[in-house]
């Protein structure tokens, strides 16, 4: 059955990944043959965020065609001006119908350099973006550039992923080499594969699509250095000042992505000859050496005899691959969320992140998020290679290996291991499985199936833990019941992560709520808490308040079928759950299994939103009874409680006026120090 599935999952690995590339294939390069001269007004600012630099030498229809897709494509969320330089053109040209730009005319040709020196001079914006005029910019081009200057952190320069006319890939940020080669990331790859699909760091970006700020924090203006003129390693050494002098990173996006024409930018037909070509290759040398004396001491630091390497070693050598059966839906549950968390602390840290999960492809949701965090996600991509071939390429010299949970470990870790011979296991149990199994089969002792996972998971979780380097359990009180199977030294607790989603002062008061809430997925406990709440205790509820309804968030609804109450309100995925949680009088988590943190009562703090639970749903808490959270175990009791919290307003103002302090040990905060002390 099982060689079945996998010759199965092969195939359908080669069929959609046919599709991908069949796709690119059948796309036609691009030629521009005649202008469209339909008037164009940009909607300029005299107080632009940034300045659009576009130079130009002859060439019309591609200075035309670069305006007519910036217009399509400019959004109105930064204030922009839009500078053309004309290198005093040989040909006649006609903007007239182009309102909105500035055209700066030389008097002599100046070459690319000086010409974008000219712009920069005389641009009003706080940051420069340089667009070359043989160029069609994509949908929101210009703000995935800014979102990473906004969301990453010490940008300098920020560059786009460029397309050739067939859409296959150009251009996906550069790095040196130890043999101080330049390598462009896009040898035998393609615009679809993951590791083209990421924010990233690298070593310098095209100056045809570039981002970054006009002055340095000194106060100076971030030029090209003349000593490069007239073109050739203008934009390399600017990336270079950026990282090296002004400490700052330089990445790349592919999610603002520009067709490039490359070769068309100052190269005039009538130039198309070996004496020129020959010119250009003298040029470049001669450049290349000024270069390399310039920053001979930071090339001398290079290591990297290989992409990958060179990328490891931008990130300081620090790596970590996370591995998981799924991409982690940090939206729906608590635990994703934590892993989603927990590698976005690593990325802080200066980890170069890799997520793989094997049987996911491009399009799945999810990806993306952690593509824009500057993970390195692994998709299916390639008809005759798996997730296997993608680590032993980009991932074998890894310092540590995530496995999340005991189903992961038994998927991948006999698979894996042999590739990652140098590398520490990092074993992350999420919950002890076996001990929720276990308590699960003590309360129905006619439970065969929950004690029959109790001993399969009890084999999976011990050999995890005896394999691993580390052991990471989420509280206190588990990492206490590890010490029997663990040295101590090796148990790390790393809970949940949770912090206010709303302020305080904002939230509806007591009187203005109603109703009782609920929130969980499909895990067994939850299942058994629907059934315990809707058959003992909301029985005792409705005695008192018989149109009180429970509002049940998450996908428990596609499990449990036989409860058709209208007072049971089963809203399935909720994508914003704020009104929900605003609105309802208090949380219920009648937990009588399980084991770990409770992630639906760290939510219910992040919107101050009181909790009557179970002794079980508060273990691993840092919780105390009529403090941060109200405990009742029998069902008549639990009802009381409901009932008392949802009539005393002095009880629930203090529950939720204690919601930030109970989130304290789950703050990402206590997560970072506890990374940073351990990894």
């Amino acid at each position: 059955m099982k060689l079945k599935k996998e010759i199965s999952l092969f195939f359908r690995r080669r069929r959609k990944v046919k599709q991908l590339e069949d796709k690119l294939k059948n796309i036609q390069p691009k030629q521009l043959l005649e202008i469209d001269r339909t008037p164009i007004v940009f909607n300029s600012s005299d107080k632009p965020k940034v300045s659009i630099i576009i130079p130009f030498y002859n060439q019309e229809i591609y200075t035309w065609n670069c305006l007519q897709y910036l217009h399509k494509n400019l959004t109105n969320n930064y204030s922009f001006e839009i500078i053309l330089i004309d290198d005093n053109s040989s040909e006649k040209y006609d903007f007239t119908n182009v309102s909105g730009v500035s055209i700066i005319k030389n008097e002599t040709n100046l070459g690319f350099l000086k010409n974008i020196n000219k712009g920069i001079n005389a641009s009003k914006g706080e940051y420069i973006y340089l667009l070359n005029n043989d160029t069609e910019v994509y949908e929101n081009f210009l703000d995935e550039l800014f979102y990473v200057f906004e969301n990453h952190k010490n940008v300098g320069a920020v560059g786009s992923m460029l397309l050739n006319p067939d859409q296959t890939l150009q251009e996906a940020g550069s790095v040196f080499m130890k043999d101080f080669t330049i390598h462009q990331i896009v040898r035998n790859r393609k615009p679809f594969y993951p590791e083209v699909n990421y924010i990233r760091k690298v070593d310098y970006c095209s100056g045809c699509s570039l981002l970054f700020k006009k002055h340095k924090d000194n106060g100076e203006i971030n030029l090209f250095d003349e000593q490069f003129a007239p073109a050739y390693f203008e934009e390399t050494d600017l990336c270079f000042d950026l990282k090296y002098n002004q400490n700052k990173n330089v990445f790349y996006t592919p999610f603002s992505k520009v067709l490039h024409f490359n070769g068309i930018t100052y190269n005039d037909k009538s130039k198309q000859n070996q004496e020129s070509n020959n010119r250009k290759e003298i040029l470049f040398k001669t450049n290349q050496k000024k270069f390399y004396d310039k920053w001979n001491k930071q090339i001398k630091s290079i290591q990297a005899e290989c992409v990958e390497d060179r990328i490891l070693e931008i990130n300081n050598n620090k790596s970590i691959v996370f591995i998981n059966d799924t991409v982690p839906e940090f939206d729906r549950d608590s635990g994703s969320n934590r892993l989603k968390e927990i590698m976005n602390v690593f990325v802080e840290k200066g980890y170069n992140v890799t997520f793989v999960s094997k049987d996911i492809f491009i399009w799945q949701a999810y990806l993306e998020v952690y593509q824009r965090m500057g993970i390195n996600i692994f998709y299916e991509h390639l008809q005759y290679k798996d997730y296997k071939y993608f680590i032993s390429k980009y991932c074998i010299n890894t310092d540590y290996v995530w496995i999340y949970g005991p189903n992961s470990f038994k998927n991948y870790y006999e698979k894996i291991k042999p590739l990652f011979s140098n590398s520490k296991f990092i074993y992350d149990m999420v919950d002890i499985h076996h001990l929720r199994f276990k308590r699960a089969s003590e309360i129905n002792k006619e439970d065969k199936s929950s004690f029959k996972n109790y001993l399969a998971y009890k084999k999976i979780e011990l050999e995890a833990a005896k394999v691993s380097d580390y052991t990471i359990t989420i509280s206190d009180e588990e990492k206490e019941f590890m010490k029997a199977y663990c040295n101590e030294e090796q148990l790390i607790t790393i809970s949940n992560i949770h912090y206010p989603k709303v302020k305080q002062d904002k939230i509806n008061s007591f009187n203005l709520r109603s109703d009782i809430l609920f929130i969980g997925s499909t895990h067994h406990p939850n299942v058994d808490a629907i059934y315990f709440l809707y058959n003992n205790i909301m029985p005792v509820v409705w005695n008192t308040y018989p149109k009180m309804k429970v509002n049940i968030i998450g996908n428990v609804n596609t499990v449990v079928k036989d409860i058709s109450d209208e007072r049971f309100i089963f809203h399935g995925f909720v994508s914003d759950i704020e009104p929900l949680f605003n609105n309802s009088k208090l949380m219920v988590a009648p937990l009588l299994i399980g084991a770990g943190v409770k992630g639906k009562i760290g939510q219910a703090f992040e919107y101050y939103l009181p909790v009557v639970t179970t002794t079980i749903g508060a273990e691993g808490m840092f919780l105390k009874d009529g403090e941060n959270v109200l405990v009742a175990d029998e069902a008549n009791s639990f009802a009381e409680t409901i009932l008392e919290l949802y009539t005393n307003n002095a009880i629930w103002k203090k529950l939720s006026d204690n919601s930030e302090n109970s989130l304290n040990p789950f703050s990402i905060e206590r997560i970072k120090e506890t990374i940073n002390t351990n990894f």
